[in-house]
Protein backbone atom coordinates (compact mmCIF):
# COMPACT_ATOMS: atom_id res chain seq x y z
CA UNK A 1 0.00 0.00 0.00
CA UNK A 2 0.90 3.14 -0.54
CA UNK A 3 -0.26 6.66 1.54
CA UNK A 4 0.37 9.42 -0.88
CA UNK A 5 0.95 12.69 0.94
CA UNK A 6 0.68 16.43 0.82
CA UNK A 7 4.39 17.43 1.02
CA UNK A 8 5.81 20.27 2.05
CA UNK A 9 6.23 22.22 -1.28
CA UNK A 10 7.98 25.60 0.56
CA UNK A 11 7.43 29.16 -0.21
CA UNK A 12 4.84 29.44 3.33
CA UNK A 13 2.75 27.04 1.96
CA UNK A 14 1.58 24.60 4.76
CA UNK A 15 -1.80 23.79 3.67
CA UNK A 16 -4.46 23.79 0.59
CA UNK A 17 -7.97 23.02 -0.91
CA UNK A 18 -9.09 20.84 -2.75
CA UNK A 19 -10.50 21.62 -5.81
CA UNK A 20 -11.18 18.94 -7.63
CA UNK A 21 -10.94 14.96 -8.02
CA UNK A 22 -9.70 13.21 -11.51
CA UNK A 23 -10.15 9.25 -9.79
CA UNK A 24 -12.60 8.01 -7.50
CA UNK A 25 -12.05 4.82 -4.92
CA UNK A 26 -11.75 2.05 -6.83
CA UNK A 27 -10.08 3.53 -10.31
CA UNK A 28 -7.15 2.25 -11.93
CA UNK A 29 -4.61 5.28 -11.77
CA UNK A 30 -1.18 5.37 -14.01
CA UNK A 31 2.07 7.11 -12.34
CA UNK A 32 2.18 10.67 -13.53
CA UNK A 33 -1.52 10.81 -14.02
CA UNK A 34 -3.05 13.84 -12.05
CA UNK A 35 -4.71 12.44 -8.77
CA UNK A 36 -5.65 15.97 -8.03
CA UNK A 37 -5.81 19.70 -8.38
CA UNK A 38 -4.90 21.56 -4.65
CA UNK A 39 -5.69 25.22 -4.66
CA UNK A 40 -2.91 27.12 -2.02
CA UNK A 41 -2.14 30.56 -1.19
CA UNK A 42 0.05 30.50 -4.25
CA UNK A 43 -0.93 28.30 -6.86
CA UNK A 44 -3.45 25.46 -8.05
CA UNK A 45 -1.09 22.29 -8.13
CA UNK A 46 -1.97 19.67 -9.85
CA UNK A 47 -0.54 16.57 -8.05
CA UNK A 48 0.20 13.44 -10.03
CA UNK A 49 0.34 9.63 -8.72
CA UNK A 50 3.60 8.83 -8.02
CA UNK A 51 3.18 4.90 -8.66
CA UNK A 52 0.72 2.50 -10.86
CA UNK A 53 -2.03 0.88 -8.53
CA UNK A 54 -5.96 1.16 -7.42
CA UNK A 55 -7.50 4.12 -5.53
CA UNK A 56 -8.16 2.48 -2.02
CA UNK A 57 -9.45 5.17 -0.33
CA UNK A 58 -9.43 9.20 -0.65
CA UNK A 59 -8.17 11.24 2.27
CA UNK A 60 -10.47 14.59 1.59
CA UNK A 61 -12.91 15.98 -0.18
CA UNK A 62 -13.40 18.44 -3.23
CA UNK A 63 -13.84 21.51 -0.83
CA UNK A 64 -11.97 20.54 2.30
CA UNK A 65 -8.75 22.01 3.81
CA UNK A 66 -5.59 20.24 4.34
CA UNK A 67 -2.21 20.48 5.57
CA UNK A 68 0.71 19.47 4.71
CA UNK A 69 1.55 16.08 6.05
CA UNK A 70 -2.10 14.87 5.56
CA UNK A 71 -2.72 11.92 3.31
CA UNK A 72 -4.53 13.03 0.19
CA UNK A 73 -5.03 9.40 -1.00
CA UNK A 74 -3.74 5.35 -0.55
CA UNK A 75 -3.23 3.88 -2.97
CA UNK A 76 -2.85 -0.18 -3.70
CA UNK A 77 0.45 -0.66 -5.85
CA UNK A 78 0.65 -4.33 -5.48
CA UNK A 79 3.56 -4.29 -2.66
CA UNK A 80 1.31 -5.81 0.15
CA UNK A 81 0.32 -4.59 3.28
CA UNK A 82 -2.54 -4.32 5.34
CA UNK A 83 -5.27 -0.90 3.60
CA UNK A 84 -4.44 2.05 6.07
CA UNK A 85 -7.53 4.39 6.39
CA UNK A 86 -6.52 7.88 5.11
CA UNK A 87 -8.28 9.44 8.67
CA UNK A 88 -6.27 7.35 10.81
CA UNK A 89 -3.16 8.09 8.69
CA UNK A 90 -3.49 11.77 7.91
CA UNK A 91 -3.05 12.04 12.01
CA UNK A 92 0.60 13.63 13.35
CA UNK A 93 1.03 11.05 15.88
CA UNK A 94 0.45 8.20 13.51
CA UNK A 95 3.72 6.31 11.93
CA UNK A 96 4.03 7.12 8.04
CA UNK A 97 1.95 4.05 6.43
CA UNK A 98 4.13 3.57 3.17
CA UNK A 99 5.50 0.74 0.68
CA UNK A 100 8.49 -0.41 2.47
CA UNK A 101 11.59 0.91 1.26
CA UNK A 102 9.63 3.57 -0.41
CA UNK A 103 9.74 7.79 1.16
CA UNK A 104 6.05 9.07 0.36
CA UNK A 105 7.62 12.19 -1.75
CA UNK A 106 4.92 15.23 -3.40
CA UNK A 107 5.79 15.47 -6.55
CA UNK A 108 3.95 18.72 -8.37
CA UNK A 109 2.98 18.87 -11.48
CA UNK A 110 2.17 22.00 -13.46
CA UNK A 111 0.41 24.81 -11.17
CA UNK A 112 -1.82 28.11 -12.04
CA UNK A 113 -2.52 30.82 -10.32
CA UNK A 114 -6.41 30.38 -8.55
CA UNK A 115 -8.89 32.16 -9.75
CA UNK A 116 -11.45 30.97 -7.20
CA UNK A 117 -13.02 32.91 -4.89
CA UNK A 118 -12.38 31.44 -1.46
CA UNK A 119 -14.87 31.44 1.62
CA UNK A 120 -15.02 33.98 4.11
CA UNK A 121 -12.38 33.11 7.05
CA UNK A 122 -14.34 33.58 10.54
CA UNK A 123 -13.62 37.36 11.49
CA UNK A 124 -14.74 36.71 15.06
CA UNK A 125 -12.56 34.10 15.85
CA UNK A 126 -10.36 34.82 19.17
CA UNK A 127 -6.96 34.87 18.59
CA UNK A 128 -6.26 32.46 20.89
CA UNK A 129 -8.44 30.19 18.74
CA UNK A 130 -6.76 31.09 15.33
CA UNK A 131 -3.18 30.75 17.34
CA UNK A 132 -4.32 26.95 18.16
CA UNK A 133 -4.98 26.24 14.57
CA UNK A 134 -2.13 27.07 12.79
CA UNK A 135 0.12 23.79 12.15
CA UNK A 136 4.00 24.28 12.30
CA UNK A 137 5.40 24.28 8.68
CA UNK A 138 8.01 21.62 8.95
CA UNK A 139 9.05 18.35 7.38
CA UNK A 140 8.08 14.58 8.43
CA UNK A 141 11.40 14.30 9.97
CA UNK A 142 11.08 17.32 11.68
CA UNK A 143 7.72 16.30 13.43
CA UNK A 144 9.11 12.86 14.14
CA UNK A 145 11.94 14.32 16.13
CA UNK A 146 9.59 16.50 18.14
CA UNK A 147 7.37 13.52 19.06
CA UNK A 148 10.39 11.98 20.04
CA UNK A 149 11.34 14.72 22.36
CA UNK A 150 7.97 15.07 23.67
CA UNK A 151 7.29 18.81 22.40
CA UNK A 152 4.25 20.25 20.52
CA UNK A 153 6.04 21.46 17.01
CA UNK A 154 3.35 23.68 16.76
CA UNK A 155 4.31 25.66 19.66
CA UNK A 156 8.08 26.31 18.70
CA UNK A 157 9.03 29.36 16.63
CA UNK A 158 11.05 28.22 13.22
CA UNK A 159 13.86 30.23 12.20
CA UNK A 160 13.86 28.80 8.75
CA UNK A 161 12.56 30.42 5.54
CA UNK A 162 8.88 31.49 5.88
CA UNK A 163 8.86 30.05 9.61
CA UNK A 164 10.05 26.46 8.75
CA UNK A 165 10.69 24.51 11.94
CA UNK A 166 14.16 23.52 11.74
CA UNK A 167 15.93 20.66 13.72
CA UNK A 168 18.11 23.17 15.20
CA UNK A 169 14.92 24.75 16.16
CA UNK A 170 13.50 21.53 17.98
CA UNK A 171 16.71 20.89 19.48
CA UNK A 172 16.65 24.52 21.31
CA UNK A 173 13.26 24.28 22.40
CA UNK A 174 14.15 20.74 24.05
CA UNK A 175 17.27 22.01 25.62
CA UNK A 176 15.08 25.39 27.11
CA UNK A 177 12.75 22.75 28.35
CA UNK A 178 15.31 20.39 30.32
CA UNK A 179 16.57 24.35 31.67
CA UNK A 180 18.58 25.99 29.68
CA UNK A 181 18.26 29.89 28.53
CA UNK A 182 14.90 31.07 27.68
CA UNK A 183 14.34 32.73 24.98
CA UNK A 184 12.91 36.37 24.76
CA UNK A 185 8.94 36.39 23.41
CA UNK A 186 9.05 37.79 20.14
CA UNK A 187 6.90 40.74 20.05
CA UNK A 188 3.72 40.31 17.56
CA UNK A 189 2.32 43.08 15.91
CA UNK A 190 -1.37 43.30 15.69
CA UNK A 191 -3.75 45.10 13.69
CA UNK A 192 -6.68 46.94 16.07
CA UNK A 193 -9.79 45.68 15.02
CA UNK A 194 -11.98 47.96 13.06
CA UNK A 195 -15.79 47.09 12.34
CA UNK A 196 -16.82 48.49 9.18
CA UNK A 197 -20.29 49.66 7.79
CA UNK A 198 -21.94 47.66 5.29
CA UNK A 199 -25.14 49.23 5.17
CA UNK A 200 -25.92 51.50 2.22
CA UNK A 201 -25.18 51.11 -1.22
CA UNK A 202 -21.71 48.70 -1.01
CA UNK A 203 -20.74 45.27 -2.91
CA UNK A 204 -18.94 43.08 -0.63
CA UNK A 205 -16.22 41.08 -2.53
CA UNK A 206 -13.90 38.40 -0.97
CA UNK A 207 -10.71 38.63 -2.20
CA UNK A 208 -8.88 34.92 -3.98
CA UNK A 209 -6.15 33.06 -1.73
CA UNK A 210 -3.05 34.93 -4.21
CA UNK A 211 -4.77 38.12 -2.91
CA UNK A 212 -4.20 36.76 0.60
CA UNK A 213 -0.88 35.33 -0.39
CA UNK A 214 -0.22 39.33 -0.95
CA UNK A 215 -1.46 40.87 1.73
CA UNK A 216 0.20 38.74 3.97
CA UNK A 217 3.72 38.96 2.32
CA UNK A 218 3.20 42.86 2.17
CA UNK A 219 2.23 43.11 5.77
CA UNK A 220 5.22 41.24 6.79
CA UNK A 221 7.67 43.58 4.35
CA UNK A 222 6.60 46.48 6.36
CA UNK A 223 6.34 45.23 9.14
CA UNK A 224 9.51 43.85 9.51
CA UNK A 225 11.72 45.36 7.29
CA UNK A 226 12.89 50.04 7.98
CA UNK A 227 12.82 50.96 3.98
CA UNK A 228 14.54 53.51 2.63
CA UNK A 229 14.18 54.44 -1.09
CA UNK A 230 16.73 56.34 -3.39
CA UNK A 231 15.86 57.91 -6.60
CA UNK A 232 17.54 59.19 -9.88
CA UNK A 233 17.43 59.31 -13.70
CA UNK A 234 20.30 58.66 -15.75
CA UNK A 235 20.26 58.83 -19.65
CA UNK A 236 19.95 56.28 -21.85
CA UNK A 237 20.72 57.96 -25.30
CA UNK A 238 23.59 55.12 -25.96
CA UNK A 239 21.17 52.26 -24.52
CA UNK A 240 18.27 53.44 -26.83
CA UNK A 241 20.56 53.49 -29.87
CA UNK A 242 22.20 50.02 -28.90
CA UNK A 243 18.69 48.95 -28.62
CA UNK A 244 17.47 49.79 -31.78
CA UNK A 245 20.77 48.45 -33.58
CA UNK A 246 20.13 45.07 -32.42
CA UNK A 247 16.81 44.58 -32.15
CA UNK A 248 16.00 43.06 -35.34
CA UNK A 249 19.00 40.61 -35.15
CA UNK A 250 17.24 39.94 -32.10
CA UNK A 251 13.92 39.22 -33.50
CA UNK A 252 15.65 37.13 -36.41
CA UNK A 253 16.41 34.81 -34.08
CA UNK A 254 12.58 35.13 -32.40
CA UNK A 255 13.72 37.40 -29.48
CA UNK A 256 12.01 40.10 -28.37
CA UNK A 257 14.98 42.49 -26.90
CA UNK A 258 13.22 44.65 -24.26
CA UNK A 259 15.18 46.79 -21.83
CA UNK A 260 14.63 44.98 -19.25
CA UNK A 261 17.21 42.82 -20.34
CA UNK A 262 19.89 45.11 -19.90
CA UNK A 263 18.67 46.38 -16.73
CA UNK A 264 19.43 43.02 -15.43
CA UNK A 265 22.57 42.37 -16.70
CA UNK A 266 23.79 45.89 -15.08
CA UNK A 267 21.68 44.60 -11.79
CA UNK A 268 23.71 41.39 -12.01
CA UNK A 269 27.11 43.45 -11.93
CA UNK A 270 26.51 45.58 -9.60
CA UNK A 271 25.29 42.68 -7.03
CA UNK A 272 28.74 41.23 -7.79
CA UNK A 273 30.71 44.43 -6.62
CA UNK A 274 27.90 44.92 -3.42
CA UNK A 275 27.56 41.30 -2.21
CA UNK A 276 25.47 42.73 0.29
CA UNK A 277 22.57 43.40 -1.69
CA UNK A 278 22.18 39.90 -2.92
CA UNK A 279 21.20 38.23 0.20
CA UNK A 280 18.90 37.54 2.89
CA UNK A 281 19.20 39.39 6.80
CA UNK A 282 18.74 36.33 9.59
CA UNK A 283 17.21 38.30 12.06
CA UNK A 284 16.96 35.72 14.79
CA UNK A 285 20.56 35.24 14.42
CA UNK A 286 21.40 38.70 13.42
CA UNK A 287 23.75 37.55 10.58
CA UNK A 288 23.62 37.99 6.86
CA UNK A 289 23.25 34.75 4.04
CA UNK A 290 25.06 35.90 1.38
CA UNK A 291 24.37 34.47 -2.06
CA UNK A 292 27.16 33.42 -4.21
CA UNK A 293 24.50 32.46 -7.24
CA UNK A 294 22.18 35.25 -8.86
CA UNK A 295 18.26 34.66 -9.30
CA UNK A 296 16.55 37.85 -10.44
CA UNK A 297 12.95 38.26 -9.39
CA UNK A 298 11.00 40.19 -11.70
CA UNK A 299 7.00 41.11 -10.69
CA UNK A 300 4.55 40.11 -13.69
CA UNK A 301 1.55 42.24 -12.87
CA UNK A 302 -1.41 39.13 -14.16
CA UNK A 303 -5.72 39.96 -13.95
CA UNK A 304 -5.10 38.24 -10.44
CA UNK A 305 -2.49 40.02 -8.66
CA UNK A 306 0.98 40.48 -9.00
CA UNK A 307 3.44 37.11 -9.29
CA UNK A 308 7.04 37.33 -9.04
CA UNK A 309 9.14 34.48 -10.67
CA UNK A 310 12.77 35.02 -11.17
CA UNK A 311 15.27 34.17 -13.84
CA UNK A 312 17.97 31.46 -12.45
CA UNK A 313 21.29 32.14 -12.37
CA UNK A 314 21.03 35.40 -14.59
CA UNK A 315 24.78 36.03 -14.58
CA UNK A 316 25.71 33.04 -16.75
CA UNK A 317 23.45 34.25 -19.41
CA UNK A 318 23.78 36.73 -22.33
CA UNK A 319 21.42 39.43 -22.89
CA UNK A 320 19.77 38.04 -25.38
CA UNK A 321 19.42 34.71 -23.31
CA UNK A 322 18.28 36.79 -20.85
CA UNK A 323 15.27 38.35 -23.19
CA UNK A 324 14.54 35.50 -24.63
CA UNK A 325 13.84 33.38 -21.00
CA UNK A 326 12.02 36.92 -19.55
CA UNK A 327 9.77 36.45 -22.12
CA UNK A 328 8.96 32.78 -21.96
CA UNK A 329 8.75 33.32 -17.99
CA UNK A 330 6.41 36.20 -18.40
CA UNK A 331 4.51 33.99 -20.77
CA UNK A 332 4.25 31.21 -18.64
CA UNK A 333 3.40 33.58 -15.33
CA UNK A 334 0.27 35.00 -17.05
CA UNK A 335 -0.76 31.82 -19.03
CA UNK A 336 -0.57 30.18 -15.04
CA UNK A 337 1.48 27.82 -16.24
CA UNK A 338 4.69 28.78 -13.86
CA UNK A 339 6.30 26.27 -12.21
CA UNK A 340 7.01 26.46 -8.53
CA UNK A 341 10.84 26.44 -8.64
CA UNK A 342 10.32 29.88 -10.44
CA UNK A 343 8.99 31.56 -7.85
CA UNK A 344 11.45 30.36 -5.04
CA UNK A 345 14.99 31.18 -4.03
CA UNK A 346 15.14 34.73 -5.59
CA UNK A 347 17.96 36.98 -4.45
CA UNK A 348 17.32 40.18 -5.63
CA UNK A 349 14.03 41.99 -7.29
CA UNK A 350 12.91 44.45 -10.06
CA UNK A 351 9.71 45.62 -10.39
CA UNK A 352 8.69 47.53 -13.73
CA UNK A 353 6.62 50.73 -12.97
CA UNK A 354 7.76 51.57 -16.76
CA UNK A 355 4.84 49.00 -17.89
CA UNK A 356 2.26 51.21 -15.88
CA UNK A 357 3.00 54.17 -17.68
CA UNK A 358 4.66 55.34 -14.40
CA UNK A 359 8.02 57.02 -13.24
CA UNK A 360 8.74 56.93 -10.19
CA UNK A 361 7.75 54.23 -6.46
CA UNK A 362 8.89 52.87 -4.00
CA UNK A 363 8.91 49.66 -4.37
CA UNK A 364 8.35 46.90 -1.78
CA UNK A 365 11.25 44.26 -0.72
CA UNK A 366 9.98 41.17 -0.62
CA UNK A 367 10.91 39.68 2.79
CA UNK A 368 13.41 38.26 3.02
CA UNK A 369 15.24 39.90 0.38
CA UNK A 370 16.98 43.26 0.95
CA UNK A 371 16.91 45.16 -1.77
CA UNK A 372 14.84 45.69 -4.89
CA UNK A 373 15.42 48.20 -7.50
CA UNK A 374 12.05 50.11 -9.64
CA UNK A 375 12.30 50.45 -13.16
CA UNK A 376 10.40 53.46 -14.69
CA UNK A 377 9.23 54.34 -18.13
CA UNK A 378 11.80 56.06 -20.14
CA UNK A 379 10.83 59.38 -21.94
CA UNK A 380 12.59 62.18 -23.50
CA UNK A 381 13.51 65.47 -21.38
CA UNK A 382 15.31 68.78 -21.80
CA UNK A 383 18.76 67.74 -20.08
CA UNK A 384 21.72 69.91 -19.68
CA UNK A 385 24.93 68.11 -20.96
CA UNK A 386 28.03 70.42 -20.65
CA UNK A 387 26.31 73.37 -19.91
CA UNK A 388 24.15 73.01 -22.92
CA UNK A 389 20.26 72.16 -23.25
CA UNK A 390 19.43 68.85 -25.02
CA UNK A 391 16.65 66.21 -25.66
CA UNK A 392 17.70 63.28 -24.21
CA UNK A 393 16.64 59.64 -23.38
CA UNK A 394 15.61 59.32 -19.83
CA UNK A 395 15.37 56.15 -17.61
CA UNK A 396 13.84 56.84 -13.69
CA UNK A 397 14.97 54.25 -11.16
CA UNK A 398 13.67 53.91 -7.38
CA UNK A 399 16.04 51.49 -5.09
CA UNK A 400 14.58 50.67 -1.71
CA UNK A 401 17.01 48.63 0.91
CA UNK A 402 16.94 47.38 3.83
CA UNK A 403 17.96 49.98 6.60
CA UNK A 404 19.16 47.45 9.00
CA UNK A 405 21.76 45.97 7.16
CA UNK A 406 22.23 48.47 4.25
CA UNK A 407 22.98 52.18 4.89
CA UNK A 408 22.06 55.36 2.29
CA UNK A 409 25.79 55.93 1.12
CA UNK A 410 26.14 52.15 0.31
CA UNK A 411 22.52 52.21 -1.59
CA UNK A 412 23.73 55.40 -3.67
CA UNK A 413 27.33 53.73 -4.42
CA UNK A 414 25.58 50.54 -5.64
CA UNK A 415 22.58 52.74 -7.47
CA UNK A 416 25.45 54.64 -9.30
CA UNK A 417 26.87 51.80 -10.38
CA UNK A 418 23.82 50.83 -12.17
CA UNK A 419 23.90 53.96 -13.49
CA UNK A 420 27.21 54.00 -15.07
CA UNK A 421 26.48 50.77 -16.44
CA UNK A 422 23.65 51.50 -18.10
CA UNK A 423 24.34 55.03 -19.48
CA UNK A 424 27.71 52.83 -21.12
CA UNK A 425 26.09 49.69 -22.47
CA UNK A 426 28.99 48.61 -24.15
CA UNK A 427 30.10 47.72 -20.63
CA UNK A 428 27.47 45.09 -20.62
CA UNK A 429 28.28 43.50 -23.59
CA UNK A 430 31.70 43.17 -22.47
CA UNK A 431 31.45 41.68 -19.79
Amino acid sequence: MYAFKFADIGEGIHEGKILKWHFKVGDKVKEGETLVVVETDKVNAELPSPVDGIIESLGSKEGDTIHVGDVLVVINDGTGGESPKTEEVKKEDKKEPVSEGKAAPGVIGQIEVSEEVMASSSENQSAKDAKSDEKALATPVARKMAKDLGLDINQIKGTGEFGRVLKEDIQKAFDNKQGGSKQAAPVQMTVPKVNISTQGDVEIVEITKLRKAIVRSMTLSKQVIPHTVLMDEIIVDKLVDLRNKVKEQAAAQNIKLTYMAFIIKAVVLALKQFPTFNASFDHENDRMILKKFYNIGMAVDTKDGLIVPNIKDADKKSILELAKELREVADQTIARTVQLSQLQNATFSITNFGAADVAFGTPIIPHPEVGILGVGKISQKAVVVNGEIKVSYVLPLSLAVDHRVIDGAEAGRFLNVIKSLLNDPMMLLLS
